[in-house]
C-alpha cells in the first residue's frame, strides 16, 4: 500500500476539511514563481511571514518545515519546506535540494508528532489530523526529477500519507 495519492484538480481551491499545504521554497524570501507565486498571490500576510522568516534567518533555514496560517481560511496552514538557498536560476544542486527535503520532511513529522503543537486555528484540530498535499515538489523551478522526491517522501509510508495533485 502506498502513502501517496495522485489527484487532478486545482490544490489552491477552498476545502472543508484541514490541511497542511506543503511547497519547497528558498530561503531568499522570494515566492516568485510555481505554487509559490501562487501562495504570495492569494496569501500576502503569509508571503509577509515567509519573508520576515527569511529576512531573519536566511540559510539557517535550510532542511527545516515552518508552518504559516493562510490567514485567509482557517482550514489552510502552508508548509514550507527549505530545500534551497536562492530560488530561480540561482537554485541549489538537485543533491543539495534532495538532503534539504529529506530534513525538511523529518521536521515536518517531528512538528506533527509533537505534543507542543496542539490547536492551529479555529478549526480546533491538531496538526497530525491536518491532510497532507502537495503539487510535485521540487520538479518545477528547482527542476529535481520527480521520482527522486517520490522516493524521499515514500519513506514515510507508516508516518505521513500524501495527496499530490497534478495538472
Amino acid at each position: 500500500m502506498t502513502n501517496l495519492k495522485y489527484v487532478k484538480g486545482d490544490i489552491l481551491k477552498k476545502t472543508s476539511y484541514p490541511r497542511l499545504l506543503i511547497h519547497s521554497c528558498n530561503c531568499n524570501g522570494s515566492w516568485g514563481g510555481g505554487i509559490a507565486y501562487q501562495l504570495a498571490v492569494n496569501y500576502p500576510l503569509a508571503e509577509r511571514e515567509y519573508v520576515g522568516l527569511c529576512e531573519e534567518n536566511g540559510s539557517d533555514l535550510l532542511g527545516k518545515c515552518k508552518l504559516i496560517p493562510s490567514y485567509t481560511d482557517d482550514n489552510l496552514i502552508i508548509a514550507c519546506l527549505f530545500t534551497s538557498s536562492y530560488g530561480g536560476s540561482s537554485h541549489d544542486s538537485a543533491e543539495s535540494i534532495l538532503k534539504y527535503t529529506k530534513q525538511a520532511l523529518d521536521d515536518l513529522s517531528s512538528i506533527r508528532l509533537s505534543s507542543k503543537v496542539v490547536l492551529t486555528s479555529k478549526t480546533g484540530k491538531q496538526i497530525r489530523d491536518y491532510n497532507l498535499e502537495m503539487p510535485k515538489i521540487n520538479s518545477g523551478i528547482f527542476g529535481v526529477p520527480w521520482k527522486h522526491t517520490e522516493e524521499l517522501l515514500r519513506a514515510y509510508k507508516n508516518e505521513m500519507n500524501f495527496t499530490v495533485y497534478v495538472l
